[in-house]
C-alpha cells in the first residue's frame, strides 16, 4: 500500500499560526522588559557615578583647605588675621590675602554659605534651599618657577631662609620683584612659588543653563587666569547641606558639629579658621523619571532639612561624608 503526502488542515494552520503569536507576543513583552529594566539599570548606576564623583570632587579639595604649601600659620609670632571669603571674587586683591598687613591676613581655609544668603550672585541658577561652600589652598601639584607666573593669578611664595624679613609673601606675576624671599644658603630667591585657589561650589538647577535643561548640577565657581569661570562637576545632584566641625580648644579634634545657623548662634570659638571637618549630605537623583515610581522615604540632609516623600518619579540617593581638613587639623597635633 503506497503512502500519500498529507499537508496540514486549515484548522491545524490557524492553531499553528496562533501559537505562533502568542509566542511572539510573549517575546515582545519579555523583551520590552528587559530593555526597560537594563534602562533603568543603566540611569541608577549613572546616577551612583554622578554622586561618587561629586562626594570624591568636593572631599579631596576640602581635605586640602588651608594647605599654604610649606608655610604655617601658627609660625607666625603675631597671629593671623583670617578673612571672609566672598564667594564670588572676581579679583586676585579679593581673595583674602595681605602678607604686607600687620598682623598677616590670611583667607578662612573654608566657609559655608547658607541657604538663605543670596548675596553671591554670581552663584547663577542656584537651586532654592541649598547651601553652598567656599575652599581656600594653594595648588597641590609641583610647584612653578617664578618666571610662570602670571598676572591673572595670585601665588604664594615661602621663606626658607631665617633671616628674612617675611616668612611668607602672596603676590601676583609676571614681576619677579615681589618674590624675593631666599633659599636656606640665604643668599640666592628661593624660584618656587604655588598658586593660591579658592572654588566656591553649589547646586544649580541646571546643567546646561542656556537650554534650560532643568537638570540640578553641582557647579564650581573659580576665579583662574584672571576670569572667573563657572564649571559642572556632576548631574543629578539637586541639594547639598553641610555641618562644620569646630575644635575650640586647639586639640586638633572637633567638639561637634555645628550648621551655619547654630554656629552663629554660639559665637566665641566657632569660626571659620576653627573648623577642622566639614560633613557633607548629598542628595542626587536620576536625570530621568521612572514610569509609576513613588518614593516613600524621607531625607535627612543634617538637623535642619528634610525632604519628604517626593512625588515626581526620580530615583534618589542621599550620601553623608565627613572630610577632615587634614592641613589645618594636621597644624594642631
Amino acid at each position: 500500500m503506497t503512502n500519500r503526502s498529507r499537508g496540514f488542515s486549515l484548522v491545524e494552520l490557524l492553531i499553528a499560526v496562533a501559537m505562533g503569536v502568542v509566542i511572539l507576543l510573549a517575546l515582545t513583552v519579555m523583551f520590552a522588559r528587559n530593555s526597560s529594566s537594563q534602562g533603568e539599570l543603566e540611569r541608577s548606576l549613572r546616577q551612583l557615578e554622578n554622586a561618587r564623583f561629586a562626594v570624591d570632587t568636593l572631599s579631596e579639595d576640602l581635605m586640602h583647605g588651608g594647605y599654604f604649601s610649606d608655610f604655617s600659620p601658627e609660625s607666625l609670632v603675631v597671629p593671623p588675621a583670617y578673612q571672609t571669603l566672598d564667594p564670588c571674587a572676581n579679583a586676585v586683591t579679593a581673595m583674602g590675602w595681605d602678607t604686607d598687613a600687620s598682623p598677616v591676613k590670611l583667607p578662612n581655609p573654608v566657609q559655608g554659605v547658607a541657604a538663605t544668603d543670596l548675596t553671591a550672585t554670581c552663584l547663577t541658577e542656584r537651586r532654592t534651599g541649598t547651601e553652598a561652600i567656599v575652599v581656600t589652598h594653594a595648588d597641590t601639584g609641583a610647584a612653578q618657577p617664578v618666571s610662570a607666573a602670571s598676572a591673572g593669578n595670585l601665588y604664594l611664595q615661602m621663606s626658607r631662609c631665617p633671616t628674612d624679613v617675611k616668612r611668607v609673601v602672596a603676590a601676583t606675576g609676571p614681576a619677579s620683584a615681589p618674590f624675593s624671599l631666599q633659599k636656606p644658603d640665604c643668599s640666592s630667591v628661593n624660584d618656587s612659588i604655588r598658586r593660591l585657589a579658592q572654588r566656591t561650589y553649589y547646586v544649580a538647577n541646571c546643567n546646561d543653563c542656556t537650554a534650560k535643561d532643568g537638570i540640578p548640577t553641582l557647579k564650581r565657581v573659580e576665579f583662574i587666569d584672571g576670569a572667573r569661570r563657572i564649571t559642572s562637576i556632576a548631574e543629578g545632584v539637586e541639594n547639598i547641606q553641610f555641618e562644620f566641625g569646630y575644635d575650640t580648644d586647639n586639640n586638633a579634634i572637633p567638639d561637634g558639629f555645628e550648621t551655619i545657623s547654630s554656629a552663629a548662634a554660639k559665637g566665641g570659638a566657632y569660626t571659620w579658621d576653627n573648623v577642622v571637618s566639614v560633613r557633607m549630605h548629598l542628595l542626587t537623583r536620576n536625570t530621568q523619571t521612572t514610569s509609576n515610581y513613588e518614593d516613600v522615604r524621607t531625607y535627612k540632609l543634617g538637623p535642619d532639612v528634610t525632604v519628604t516623600k517626593p512625588s515626581d518619579g526620580f530615583k534618589r540617593n542621599l550620601m553623608t561624608v565627613t572630610v577632615r581638613l587634614q592641613n589645618v587639623g594636621g597644624r594642631r597635633e
